[in-house]
């Protein structure tokens, strides 16, 4: 079912999703904690700050892409957008305000859901 090109993606995208996540959450408790800045304005800086390593990244090491880098950039910009507004805003805020998650917890669980539409995505229309 998967062949070795596809194992080899899946594991450098979440090598990669591991460092930009650890990158986006120190900056996110740095800004939440320690800053005192509202958990979603928090969420929402960070998210911009790896947006750029994320691309670059998943697009040269991960997914060994050679397409058109502004088509790419573009669906992945709208993709971002996408994760920005129902990810960090959305359900953030729902993992956080309805479920009763504490804000230092729910990016993980945010996290795990945007990981696995992201690498569908990535591989079979942004990277392809």
């Amino acid at each position: 079912m998967l062949d070795n090109r596809s194992i080899r993606q899946i594991t450098r995208y979440l090598i990669t999703g591991f460092t930009a996540f650890g990158i986006e959450y120190s900056l996110y408790v740095f800004l939440y904690k320690f800053i005192g800045l509202y958990y979603i304005l928090s969420s929402f800086i960070v998210y911009a700050v790896v947006f750029l390593f994320s691309f670059f990244v998943n697009r040269n090491w991960s997914f060994e892409s050679e397409g058109d880098v502004r088509r790419q950039i573009l669906l992945y910009f709208l993709l971002f957008l996408f994760n920005l507004f129902f990810g960090n805003i959305v359900l953030l805020y729902f993992l956080t305000e309805y479920v009763g998650l504490d804000p230092l917890f729910s990016p993980f669980i945010k996290m795990g859901l945007i990981v696995c539409w992201n690498f569908l995505i990535y591989k079979y229309v942004i990277y392809k």
